[in-house]
């Protein structure tokens, strides 16, 4: 069932429920009325007995009537203690009773109403049946051991209560079409920027176009909606634009070492055509292309990691990382020269994917340093810094540094891949850190991450 459709089942139920209380309180409220004018006017009756006295009484047993049973006239007959039951049914007055004679007609006399005579029982009203004209009657005491029952047809009322009962239920049916017709309608127009949305987000997912964006109207909840379901395409074309340009890129970079790799492999097919020295350097030279594609295709494959796994993420000494990567470099590099001045530091997060930084970092400075300066480590409240006192960045290098392929001018002479800073910031921003480059003011190049303490 549409939204649409248990909006109007909805509002048709609330109006049903809603006209139905309303129509039954209404004819109870009318009978309640109608009721108590008649039961004030046989209260009347008997006052007005009690105030003329016996001359106002009727002959004891007698039914004294103004014309035919059914008028408007009030009856009324003498009970006495010893009165006999005249309904045949004890107590239960919904029958009346005929008298032998035809026309005779009495009010039915119940034990109850010799209790009133007697002085045992107080006065009350009753309904019966007589003759088929229902009566609605009171039995008072007037004297010791005699009472009066006085009633009057009530087929009016009966018959404006019926009445009344086919217009309510006429009323609370037509309320009903009508609660549930206006429900439709309202719920339609209601729900029409639901059906715009639903109907844009539709037609969006078939084009696949995720450079389309929903209109946004208002500041209601569809708008605020569509506001944030905008912001998410905005974050996936950003996605899907990053994993174009990085496979775009990959192609690119992967392209010339694999062409490289496969003319020396071609040239190694033909060991006779070359002298043994130049056969040992080629040889050398596949081995290391090798290694550089490895590493090239292990970076690519990393570019593409955003988050820290549940698995990996634990409580890391990041000054004891540190030292190991120095120790690395040290032992590959032993021209090169490392101050380190390392404050202790823990952190949250994966120590394989924090070595990598650390040692992208230190390659970055190993490149280009130049020969006899030392690289300088420090780690201070969670602040990594890494200089080398090279050349530093360019200017227009700097807001470039950290994307991924990004390769200076003065770069492109050089071994790499353009990925190591890139993996530097990736790593950091999947430990909450801030990875920034810069130049030192006396020269060289400044990187410094800040992480947040575990």
């Amino acid at each position: 069932m549409s939204i649409r459709r248990r909006l109007a089942l909805a509002a048709a139920i609330a109006v049903a429920v809603a006209v139905a209380a309303a129509s039954l309180a209404s004819y109870l409220a009318v009978r309640a009325r109608l009721q108590g004018d008649v039961d004030a006017s046989l209260r009347q009756q008997v006052e007005r007995v009690l105030r003329e006295g016996p001359r106002a009484l009727p002959p004891p047993g007698e039914f004294r009537r103004g014309g035919g049973l059914g008028g408007p006239q009030v009856y009324s007959q003498i009970v006495t203690s010893s009165t006999p039951d005249s309904s045949g049914e004890g107590d239960d007055r919904r029958r009346g009773h005929r008298g032998e004679r035809a026309g005779d007609i009495s009010l039915p006399v119940t034990p109850l109403d010799r209790e009133v005579a007697a002085g045992t029982a107080s006065p009350y009203f009753w309904d019966a049946d007589v003759a088929g004209v229902p009566l609605r009657g009171i039995t008072a005491g007037v004297s010791p051991g005699v009472a009066i029952e006085i009633a009057r047809p009530v087929d009016e009322v009966q018959s404006v209560l019926s009445g009344l009962g086919v217009i309510l239920l006429i009323v609370t049916g037509a309320g009903i079409a009508v609660g549930a017709g206006l429900g439709w309608i309202v719920s339609g127009r209601a729900l029409r920027p639901v059906t715009d949305f639903t109907a844009e987000t539709e037609a969006l997912a078939g084009e696949g176009d995720l450079s389309r964006r929903l209109p946004v109207v208002g500041n209601d909840e569809i708008a605020r909606l569509a506001t944030v379901f905008n912001g998410t395409l905005d974050e996936l074309e950003s996605s899907a634009e990053s994993q174009r340009r990085l496979v775009a890129d990959a192609s690119h970079e992967l392209r010339t070492p694999l062409a490289s790799l496969r003319a020396n492999i071609e040239v190694l097919q033909q060991p006779m055509s070359l002298p043994q020295d130049d056969y040992d350097a080629l040889l050398r030279d596949v081995v290391e292309q090798t290694d550089e594609l490895s590493a090239l295709v292990t970076d690519i494959v990393r570019a593409g990691e955003t988050t820290v796994r549940e698995d990996e993420a634990q409580d890391v000494r990041l000054d004891e990382i540190i030292a190991a990567a120095i120790e690395r470099v040290r032992r590959l590099h032993p021209g090169v020269t490392v101050l380190q001045d390392l404050s202790p530091f823990v952190v949250d997060g994966a120590p394989e994917r924090l070595g990598r930084l650390v040692s992208n970092l230190l390659d970055n400075a190993v490149k280009w340093n130049p020969p006899g300066q030392p690289i300088e480590v420090t780690l201070a409240d969670g602040t990594l810094t890494v200089r080398d006192h090279g050349p530093g960045f360019a200017e227009d290098d700097i807001p470039h540094v950290f994307e991924r392929f990004y390769r200076s001018a003065d770069a492109r002479g050089k071994p790499g891949s353009g990925l190591g800073l890139s993996i530097v910031r990736q790593v950091a921003e999947m430990h909450g850190a801030v990875a920034v480059a810069g130049n030192a003011p006396d020269g060289g190049g400044v990187v410094t991450v800040t992480f947040p303490s575990a």
